[in-house]
Parts: structure tokens; C-alpha cells; sequence
């Protein structure tokens, strides 16, 4: 066991080197790196750090792994990425897949298959918001909120949603042929409307069951426009899981709603 370690442990100080030119810290990182909290695959980290309906406090654990923007530590992150690398390495090998295989095999710092998973599972730094799994990591966007000025109309906004399903890791979206609708009656404020956008994408890239997604975003909304009025509605969003492996559907979609105050009528 401990030669795996050391190994692991080696296999990451490659790397961490190539990407930050010192090992000056490397150790420290390194032990925060272990003692990262283990949290669920649909959840933040800074979400589950610190309660951000007081976000002005910073809770005194978090604040151990985190930088003078409140980002995780770039340093940190790379080790968890160049970890998560390295068990997939040797998944391939259990797997019997020759890694020197020119489409396989690392040949630029994490661009090999195992690095681009993992790159696409844990995002490519704590900044990232495109890759599949980077809404674990990264701070939730700052959604800007106007003063409602006796507006007692609904509004409604559309957007794309791309999530993952966390049976099988596959992403499920709105983008064959779905839609995605956030409804909600103002109450002392009025959303930015490019920003529900963000906060969509940055709550979606992490893995979820479609419902728990659809009452998350339901839930949020509700806290961030300080209204009980909200309706999301998830329409018609293609599985990946169903589409292209198991049941090969050619045309299954799922569709959830969530409900609150005037809208549950």
C-alpha cells in the first residue's frame, strides 16, 4: 500500500512541477489536498463549505483551501485533477487498454485520454465553467438583482441546461430538442436575465438526477429573487444513458417541473 502511495504521490509531483515550476509548497498542498471534505457528486464545494445565505462570513474550514478571491487554490484543484488522472490510468490498464496507444497515451502535460476525462469530471481549474464537472468547484455566479418597481407580472426566461447523469456520468440536456423555462412572480427584486444563464450552467455541470436538478434550480432561484413564486420547468431533456447505451431510445426525453406559491395553482 504504501508503494502505491508513493507512487501516486511521485506521479502527481511530476506534474504539479511542469505546471507551477516549484515544489516549494507542494507538501502543504498536498495535505490539504487530503483533507478536502468528501461531498456529494450534485454538490458545490464552496456551497457546502459555507452557508451562502450569509456568503459574507467565510466559514474558518474553508478558508484553509481557498485563495484572497475565495476560489479553491489552483494548486489544490491541479493535485485533485493530476489524482484523479492517476486512478484512471490504472483503470485503463485493469480495463486491458494499451495506454501507448497514440490516441491514448499522455503526451502533453494531462492530454492523454485519462487526463482529458479527468479534465472533463473535475473542470480544468476552479475558474472553469465548461467542462462537465467543474460546477463542483467553482463559486456560484453573481446574479444580478434589480429593484422591483411594483412589477407584478410574471416573467419568464428560456435557456439551455447540459448536466450529467449521476447513474452513469453521461450528459442529459436541452439541446436535442428540449427546453428549459424559469418562470417567477418579482417580489422585492428583478433578475438580470443573461445571468440566469450562468447560474444555470455553473448549477448543472455536476451530476444529478434530472428531479433533484429541477427542485435545486427551483429552489435557488426562489432564494436569490427573495420570492416564494417560482416555476422551472425542465422539458422534453435528452439522457445520454437512455439514448446511447441500455435502452438505445431514439426518442425518450424526460420532463420535470417544480412548483411554488401562485404557480401550484
Amino acid at each position: 500500500m504504501k508503494e502505491l502511495d508513493s507512487e501516486k504521490i511521485e506521479f502527481i509531483k511530476e506534474r504539479y512541477l511542469k505546471k507551477f515550476n516549484t515544489l516549494d509548497n507542494f507538501n502543504q498542498n498536498y495535505d490539504l489536498y487530503l483533507k478536502l471534505p468528501t461531498f456529494r457528486a450534485n454538490q458545490n464545494f464552496h456551497e457546502m463549505m459555507t452557508d451562502y445565505k450569509n456568503r459574507s462570513v467565510l466559514n474558518d474550514i474553508e478558508d484553509e483551501f481557498v485563495n484572497s478571491n475565495n476560489e479553491l487554490k489552483p494548486e489544490i484543484h491541479w493535485i485533485m485533477r493530476m489524482a484523479t488522472q492517476y486512478y484512471l490510468t490504472k483503470a485503463f490498464r485493469a480495463m486491458k487498454i494499451d495506454i501507448s496507444d497514440p490516441n491514448i497515451i499522455e503526451q502533453a502535460l494531462g492530454k492523454g485520454t485519462p487526463g482529458r476525462i479527468a479534465k472533463m469530471w473535475c473542470g480544468a481549474d476552479p475558474e472553469d465553467t465548461t467542462e462537465l464537472g467543474s460546477g463542483r468547484w467553482n463559486k456560484e455566479p453573481f446574479i444580478s438583482t434589480f429593484p422591483n418597481d411594483g412589477n407584478n407580472d410574471i416573467i419568464t426566461k428560456e435557456v439551455d441546461l447540459v448536466a450529467n447523469c449521476s447513474h452513469h456520468f453521461l450528459p442529459f440536456s436541452s439541446l436535442d430538442g428540449g427546453k428549459v423555462i424559469i418562470s417567477y412572480k418579482p417580489n422585492k427584486f428583478v433578475l438580470g436575465i443573461s445571468k440566469l444563464q450562468r447560474y444555470v450552467t455553473w448549477a448543472s455541470r455536476r451530476f444529478w438526477l434530472q428531479e433533484d436538478l429541477t427542485k435545486y434550480l427551483g429552489e435557488t432561484i426562489k432564494r436569490i429573487a427573495n420570492t416564494e413564486d417560482v416555476h422551472i420547468e425542465c422539458i422534453k431533456l435528452v439522457h445520454g444513458c437512455e439514448k446511447f447505451r441500455g435502452a438505445n431510445a431514439k426518442n425518450g426525453s424526460l420532463t420535470t417541473e417544480y412548483k411554488s406559491g401562485c404557480f401550484k395553482n
